[in-house]
């Protein structure tokens, strides 16, 4: 399943560019205060890292269903108003999902044919908001899985209500 596939390789790739992001950050703190030189293009590497590790954090919570929520008003309600009211919650991370990648996307467009590249590294800028729009589609992809998927079992159980 393509939803499955995406939701993998996003958790992979978020960790390993976290993993990477705390070596950045490391290297240059010991440059910065041992050897009074910090990592060139550092603060550069760290705000492209960032956007990817925030979108693949949040594919990850909305895929496992570990955002935040309130639980209170989910374990209060029936089933089938539980049922809703995760598909709501599910459809709004949708829109501000598909609102950050078609932000990203546009904002893509406009670096890339602007030539600009970031100061130290001289890099082309719209690499950094790709990669971070590559990690919004995949979030799309597990949020519209979670959206139209009709399983609803493992949603919070508590006292049933009849109303």
């Amino acid at each position: 399943m393509i939803g499955e596939y995406a939701r993998r390789t996003t958790a992979v790739f978020t960790v390993v560019v976290l993993a990477a992001l705390s070596v950045l950050i490391f290297i240059d703190v010991i440059g910065r205060y041992i050897f009074s030189s910090p990592l060139p293009g550092s603060i550069e590497l760290v705000e492209g890292f960032m956007a990817v590790v925030m979108l693949g954090s949040l594919t990850q919570a909305t895929y496992s269903r570990e955002h935040i929520r309130l639980e209170f008003i989910m374990i209060k309600a029936s089933h089938g108003w539980r049922t809703v009211l995760e598909k709501l919650s599910q459809f709004a991370v949708l829109l501000v999902t598909a609102g950050i990648g078609w932000g990203l996307f546009e904002r893509t467009l406009s670096l890339r044919d602007s030539g600009d590249l970031t100061p130290v590294l001289h890099l082309p800028i719209y690499l950094m908001a790709g990669f971070a729009f590559l990690i919004a589609v995949a979030a799309i992809m597990v949020a519209a899985r979670l959206l139209f998927s009709p399983d609803s079992s493992d949603l919070p159980s508590g006292e049933p209500n009849h109303d």
